[in-house]
């Protein structure tokens, strides 16, 4: 059984990516892949692949998304302007996930 930890973030969530060739992009969360630790990101652009047709006609063109890395994105702040790691706190009853440098809720 393999252990899962748990996420940060949210289909739905903001974030900017920290590392790599598409660092400082900001975009939302469109998928989560849980058991590979990756996430999709809408404003990354794709990735194109040709494959060829057995028969030897016109090779077909094909749209991928690049998955990244959980641990090589954080979530932004849209009112502070800027990207934090994140807290958990009770609010009336309910635990809401806030922001640790402006302390806004999420």
């Amino acid at each position: 059984m393999i252990k899962q930890g748990k996420k940060h973030i949210k289909i739905g969530d903001r974030v900017k990516i920290i590392t790599g060739t598409h660092k400082d992009l900001i975009g939302n969360i469109l998928t989560i892949n849980i058991k590979q630790s990756t996430v999709f990101v809408d404003n990354i652009l794709p990735r194109i692949k040709y494959s060829k047709n057995p028969q030897g006609g016109e090779a077909t063109k094909a749209e991928l998304q690049i998955p990244v890395h959980i641990s090589n994105v954080m979530l932004w702040d849209k009112e502070a302007n800027l990207s934090s790691k994140i807290g958990y706190k009770m609010v009336n009853g309910d635990k809401k996930r806030y922001f640790k440098k402006s302390g806004n809720l999420l």
